[in-house]
């Protein structure tokens, strides 16, 4: 078929036998069995060029289609039988991401067996360096400034609100909300300002709206540790609703009903990686939304 297919692109079998490698009478024989096998003519011949007949011309729309679907299988087998394993690289902030992301890599992993999926915890900015540099494929996080331009897809997995968190054994504990002015004397730990720098200034603007500048006695590396001091009885802090996957019974979170600043986690990819396993990721992560929103809501 593919001799009939390259005679037909070439109106010429000397031609197509230099493209198959092969010499004329090679192909003329070939052309020859196959008309004899459909019982039908496919060429019309002179002495330089062929032209097709009504049945050669209707052979080679399905020949083309034959070709193709053959190299389409040819593929499909040899990538089953292969020993290269796919990599799925996925950079992530932890507090934020880690409620929802084992059964994200769970409901992967099963329908990409071939599939080897690696885990980074980054910072924000550690994942926005990695993504640019094409060391992860996908990352979830933050608002990343830098990526937002055609580059980069980024989607929209959640919305996260800013919260109290306060000890358990603490007097504000028993309240369902809070005000700012509540937290007024109170220890404050906080990320540094340089680290959170917009979200930092909201939280001093508010405060001091309310008549009080906030006490920080802490600046701490992550929400783990947060929450870990918080728990301590070592002072209160403002944080993403998302820390209370890492609070235990030490430590609750109430809302502050003058503090609204929506925190969205996204996820960021490459625009032009098209490849199967992360198209079929996103789908899997869309299809997780719904789930992820009502755990963070809740």
């Amino acid at each position: 078929m593919r001799t009939f297919v390259v005679a037909v692109k070439h109106k010429n079998f000397s031609a197509a036998a230099r493209e198959l490698h092969t010499v004329q009478p090679t192909v003329s024989r070939h052309i020859s069995e196959l008309e004899s096998k459909l019982g039908v003519k496919l060429f019309y011949r002179n002495t330089h060029l062929v032209e097709l007949t009504p049945a050669g011309v209707l052979l080679y729309s399905e020949a083309l289609k034959i070709l193709e679907n053959n190299s389409r299988v040819i593929d499909l087998v040899s990538q089953a039988n292969s020993d290269r394993v796919s990599k799925m690289n996925i950079g992530y902030l932890a507090t934020a991401a880690s409620c929802f992301i084992p059964e994200i890599i769970s409901d992967y992993s099963m329908q990409h067996p071939h599939v080897t999926t690696y885990l980074y915890e980054m910072s924000g900015q550690e994942q926005c360096t990695a993504l640019m540099e094409k060391r992860v494929d996908v990352i979830f996080c933050r608002d990343q400034p830098l990526l937002n331009d055609q580059q980069f897809v980024r989607r929209q997995i959640y919305v996260d609100d800013l919260v109290a968190v306060v000890p358990s054994n603490h007097h504000l504990a028993n309240k369902s909300e809070l005000s700012i002015a509540d937290l007024n004397k109170e220890r404050f730990m906080m990320f540094h300002r340089a680290v959170w720098s917009n979200v930092f200034k909201h939280i001093l603007d508010l405060c001091e709206q309310h008549g009080f500048t906030p006490q920080m006695s802490y600046y701490p590396d992550n929400m783990r540790h947060m929450a870990t001091f918080v728990s301590s009885g070592l002072g209160v802090s403002i944080a993403p609703s998302c820390i209370k996957f890492l609070t235990n019974e030490h430590c609750v979170c109430r809302r502050i009903k003058e503090l609204s600043y929506p925190m969205p986690l996204y996820m960021y990819y490459h625009k032009e990686n098209t490849s199967v396993e992360l198209d079929s990721f996103v789908k899997i992560c869309e299809e997780h939304k719904v789930r992820i929103e009502n755990m963070i809501g809740n």
